[in-house]
């Protein structure tokens, strides 16, 4: 199934696809509490929808077996346009030099642990949305990236356990000021400041629950920017798994559900500019785009 985050009017609300429509879950929700029929949670955000995910799931058949044929007419969203599916509270860690060859391209030796840095979920930006190219950049790379969507609170996770933590899957787009992280990088400074500007997160177009991705180190991934191909690998290719990053991290701290880990990106980073279209492709996912202005 998929989840996803999407507006009308100035109001952002929460959605799952059905029959290639878009459920309003809310408007669902309040419907089937009016007429009885089951107290059900009342969904406001993508954090909401992932704790309570077993309930909305039965709201959905519920519904659907009340309303029939008049179910997407009822509580189809009319016009979506997709949001980020995270909430502004969680938590987004990504994973540096993850991939052998992208860590080559960068100089970099292959990592023997890890490498962890953080993005502030209000730097995310959905499907069709603008990246923004800062004033004072002198390069913005965009990079492809499997991102980890968490569904239950993970603390001290055995390797064994860890993948029973995921919800599902998306897409990020880990936007960069290349010229700024490398100054930081030879300076032995953070590069918090090259990894945080608004819109340097797009994610999406919506989350993918794990059920339908049996296996995320079998996944192609690909960039391309006007319809040229930049990066192109398979996610069979990253130095740390998932489940090794999901053991990792939570020895350091909590993982709650709707935080997201970015797993890296592939080789073959290069800069875009203003006008430029990007399209991040992920196996079994779907397509994100983003246009620069």
């Amino acid at each position: 199934m998929r989840i996803c985050t999407f507006k009308e009017g100035s109001i952002e609300k929460v959605g799952i696809f059905y029959k290639q429509s878009v459920v309003d879950v809310a408007l669902l929700a309040d419907a089937l509490s009016t007429l009885g029929k089951g107290e059900f949670p009342y969904i406001y955000s993508i954090v909401d929808l992932i704790e309570e995910w077993e309930s909305v799931k039965k709201m959905v058949k519920t519904g659907e077996k009340i309303f029939g044929d008049k179910f997407i007419s009822l509580f189809g969203a009319k016009k979506v346009h997709f949001g980020a599916p995270i909430s502004r509270e969680s938590k987004i860690i990504c994973l540096g030099k993850n991939y052998s060859a992208h860590a080559k391209e960068t100089g970099s030796n292959i990592p023997k642990a890890p490498i962890l840095f953080g993005k502030f979920a209000d730097c995310a930006i959905g499907n069709d949305a603008y990246i923004v190219y800062p004033k004072y950049a002198k390069r913005v790379d965009p990079e492809v990236e499997l991102a980890v969507v968490i569904g239950k609170v993970c603390k001290n996770v055995p390797i064994k356990n860890a993948m029973d933590c995921v919800f599902g899957y998306t897409i990020a787009n880990d936007v960069t000021e290349r010229a700024m992280e490398y100054e930081d990088m030879k300076k032995g400074e953070p590069w918090f400041r090259s990894k945080n500007f608004d819109t340097a997160m797009p994610i999406g177009p919506y989350i993918v629950t794990k059920n339908e991705i049996k296996n995320p180190h079998k996944l192609d991934i690909e960039l391309s920017v006007n319809g040229n191909i930049r990066q192109k690998g398979n996610t069979k290719d990253m130095i740390f798994k998932i489940d090794y990053l999901i053991h990792y991290i939570s020895q350091y701290l909590t993982l709650y559900p709707g935080d997201i880990i970015s797993t890296g990106t592939v080789s073959g980073i290069a800069p875009i500019k203003k006008g430029d279209e990007v399209i991040c492709k992920i196996e079994k996912i779907g397509a994100l785009r983003n246009k620069v202005k």
